[in-house]
């Protein structure tokens, strides 16, 4: 059994993830072994995420100050969270492939940006496009935009090239 003060301890450093992170996912691992959970928390490592199994009054604690207070609702019976850091899709997306890879365990739901989710909402979000795909998106429909105008640009200033040469010319016919 943990101390008071390992408990204070777990609560602080959920606090500190909590504050750091923009999706936080609720997860049933029940049946998975220690080195499932390591290959999991391998996975996530790779999308700026960190699975954490905690007490549920002890994740409670953690959860009650911030955008993720409703953690507390969905986290009953067994409990792992997935805390992403950074892109939200890409955590939940790796969690549900594991999950599916190895038939066992579900999402029970989770918070993005203050917002409850359910499991199938996740299951929406996690077929969103990676951060860096959207980013690519929009730097290509930049750079064609740029081209566009570019070309635009290129044709009038040829427009105004010919334009001068057939002054010149009709001003050397007439002297």
């Amino acid at each position: 059994m943990a101390t008071k003060a390992r408990k204070e301890e777990i609560v602080a450093e959920l606090e500190a993830l909590f504050n750091k992170s923009s999706v936080a996912i609720v997860a049933d691992l029940s049946g998975f072994t220690v080195e499932e959970i390591t290959k999991l928390r391998r996975k996530l490592d790779k999308d700026a995420a960190q699975c954490k199994i905690a007490k549920n009054t002890l994740i409670g604690i953690a959860s009650s100050k911030g955008s993720f207070k409703a953690i507390a609702e969905l986290a009953k019976g067994p409990t792992a969270l997935i805390l992403g850091l950074e892109d939200p899709a890409a955590p939940t997306k790796t969690t549900l492939e594991y999950i599916k890879t190895l038939k066992k365990g579900e999402l029970k739901g989770g918070v993005l940006e203050g917002k409850v989710l359910t499991a199938q909402q996740l299951k929406a979000v996690a077929d969103l496009p990676s951060k860096e795909v959207i980013l690519g998106g929009i730097a290509g429909a930049l750079d064609s935009g740029a081209r566009g105008v570019a070309g635009i640009l290129n044709n009038v200033i040829a427009d105004i090239a010919v334009l001068i040469e057939k002054v010149a010319e009709k001003n050397n016919s007439a002297a």
